[in-house]
């Protein structure tokens, strides 16, 4: 590929060119394992595998290497992406398993219209969440370990995290009381 050893050397030291040379030859292949094993987006997995190895190029050997070190990144940044969306799924499908744990919704439904139109104004009243409170939301019910994902997305302490957990069920049953018009300023 069109790599040498002194664009290796000088994206090291922080080279932005010489790392732009070594993305122009290598992404196409890493592309290409993106799309075999990533087929949810690709093309983000592709940014996050370039991003990886930047952070690491003083880790690969050699540029002889450099093209086996990125697919295995590639691989890496693949594989993970789909244990999360499974881990994700699964946590959606059990947090939706537990209605005891969400605001108490209007009294199950009779088919499957009546289901989908509270869906709906369960969404509607997530979307009236301020963007913080929706977050935490979401990471209680779907993350494995919220208080860690709290700290890295919102930079907040295991405290923090449960107040603002707590105001957001808080607003959320209002709002789901209220038909989905409530306002959460």
């Amino acid at each position: 590929m069109g790599v040498d050893h002194n664009d290796l050397q000088a994206a090291r030291k922080g080279d932005h060119d010489a790392f732009g040379r070594i993305y122009d030859a290598y992404a196409p292949l890493v592309a290409s394992v993106c799309r075999r094993r990533y087929l949810a987006d690709p093309d983000d997995a592709l940014q996050e595998t370039f991003l990886r190895a930047y952070r690491k190029l003083d880790d690969v050997e050699g540029t002889d290497k450099l093209a086996a070190w990125l697919c295995a990144i590639a691989r890496n940044v693949c594989s993970e992406r789909v244990r999360s969306a499974t881990r994700r799924q699964r946590h959606e499908e059990r947090a939706m398993a537990q209605p005891a744990a969400l605001p108490k919704p209007p009294p199950p439904p009779d088919d499957a219209t009546d289901h989908r139109e509270q869906l709906d104004r369960l969404t509607v009243a997530l979307d009236q969440l301020a963007d913080d409170e929706r977050l935490a939301i979401h990471l209680h019910y779907i993350e494995p370990d919220p208080i860690r994902a709290a700290k890295d997305a919102l930079g907040l302490s295991r405290s923090g995290f449960y107040k603002l957990l707590a105001r957001a069920k808080q607003n959320l049953a209002a709002t789901m009381r209220a038909g989905g018009e409530a306002n959460t300023a």
